[in-house]
């Protein structure tokens, strides 16, 4: 894997982790339609499409304007048609597993933080 898509998926699990906590230890609370919520989110889409873009080049695969948007607006629908496309269909459907493997590591290191946070506040 290229050094930037780690980079990328670094920054997607430091997100995870550094919002909910900093949230909690802020507030007292964590809530999903918070400044702090949607400040995560605005960041997490912002590496997602960093990593996104950096594969289309790794596999030479041109998504249009449909793909590029449905990454942006609904990923977890355009992220394994784009898995698949870009890989066909054996190594697509690994990718989408590790894709899953690591949205629950990115839902442990949420739960992680803000256990964190509330343990500085």
């Amino acid at each position: 894997m290229h050094k930037s898509k780690t980079a990328a998926l670094i920054a997607l699990a430091v997100i995870s982790f550094a919002m909910p906590a900093i949230e909690r230890a802020m507030t007292g609370q964590v809530a999903l339609l918070s400044n702090y919520g949607l400040t995560e989110t605005a960041l997490s889409l912002i590496a997602l499409f960093w990593w996104f873009h950096l594969d289309k080049a790794e596999h030479n695969y041109r998504a249009g304007k449909l793909m590029n948007a449905g990454v942006l607006l609904a990923a977890v629908l355009a992220l394994p048609i784009y898995f698949v496309r870009s890989r066909g269909w054996k190594r697509g459907a690994i990718a989408i597993l590790w894709a899953l493997l690591f949205l629950g590591v990115m839902y442990l290191l949420e739960e992680s933080g803000e256990w964190f946070g509330a343990q500085l506040f």
